[in-house]
């Protein structure tokens, strides 16, 4: 009884180590995915504003 026991715990044991390595390879893979799209992001957000024109600011004259 206490083999069949054990042979059940340690199989359980095992299924759950195997669907926590599946978990996490498989956040490590979105995370590659999201980390690729954000360098995307910013690689369009430096081309938009390299070509958006600066505009220049006028002076205020102070009057006293």
């Amino acid at each position: 009884m206490n083999e069949k026991l054990i042979t059940a715990l340690l199989a359980i044991l095992l299924a759950l180590g195997g669907w926590n390595l599946s978990q996490t390879f498989s956040l490590s893979n979105q995370m590659v995915l999201v980390k690729e799209k954000v360098n995307n992001i910013e690689e369009n957000l430096e081309k938009f504003s390299e070509k958006k024109p600066k505009k220049k600011k006028k002076k205020k004259k102070n009057k006293e």
